[in-house]
């Protein structure tokens, strides 16, 4: 069911305020989950998966409570897609969002290419046959999505909200990661990956977040508009 009045969730903060906050807060989102992977292969550690998947989904339960409020939170344009088609977000912010949010994720990339002194830590890339990795792309990013659409809500606490996103990050990193990477984020592959102009299976990432979205918010119109009979 779409909002009648989109000024009920969405405060009128002011495009160029919220386009800072999603290029400030996907440039930390990057930073900390392109970063976690990158430094574990760079110089080691013990933890290594659970540092990857822990380290992004940390990140954004505190980027939802800084930026939330300001720009809802997004971080990743295939979300404000959803959002869009769902009716939670003005159609013309995407375009605009997803630039803000690409420039973030290229300005962590090349923190990173500097900070490691490499070209290739921290792009995304998976294992699986392309095809495969595109499907869990998809699904993966689905279900982030109908997470994003279920609990942005109004009626949900912010904490609560933060919570449950960054919980769903973490955990489908750790199991997803070392698959198809877990990307779910345009941003988080293009940014890295123009920093180090490497873009093997790049267009995977970029593909399944997107279709993976646009279902869920298609799903999730459908599964409101459900009665319980």
């Amino acid at each position: 069911m779409q909002r009648e009045n989109l000024k009920e969730w969405m405060p009128e903060l002011g495009l160029s305020r919220s386009l800072f906050a999603e290029a400030i807060g996907t440039a930390v989102f990057v930073l900390a989950a392109a970063g976690a992977g990158s430094a574990f292969g760079a110089f080691g550690g013990i933890v290594g998966g659970a540092q990857a998947a822990l380290a992004p989904g940390f990140t954004l339960v505190v980027l939802m409570l800084v930026f939330g409020p300001v720009s809802q939170g997004h971080f990743n344009p295939a979300v404000s897609l959803g959002m869009a088609l769902a009716g939670r977000f003005p159609k013309n912010r995407v375009l605009p969002y997803a630039a803000a949010q690409i420039t973030g994720a290229l300005g962590a990339g090349l923190i990173l290419r500097i900070l490691l002194r490499s070209s290739v830590l921290g792009v995304s890339g998976t294992q699986m046959n392309p095809l495969a990795a595109l499907i869990l792309e998809i699904l993966l990013t689905f279900w982030l999505q109908w997470v994003y659409l279920s609990v942005t809500e109004k009626e949900v606490p912010p904490l609560n909200a933060a919570l449950a996103l960054g919980f769903t990050v973490a955990a489908t990193v750790f199991w997803a990661g070392p698959l198809s990477g877990a990307c779910m984020n345009p941003a988080r592959a293009l940014g890295p990956a123009l920093a180090a102009w490497e873009f093997s299976n790049v267009w995977l990432f970029l593909l399944g977040p997107v279709l993976g979205s646009a279902l869920a918010a298609f799903a999730y119109g459908r599964y409101q508009n459900l009665s319980i009979r």
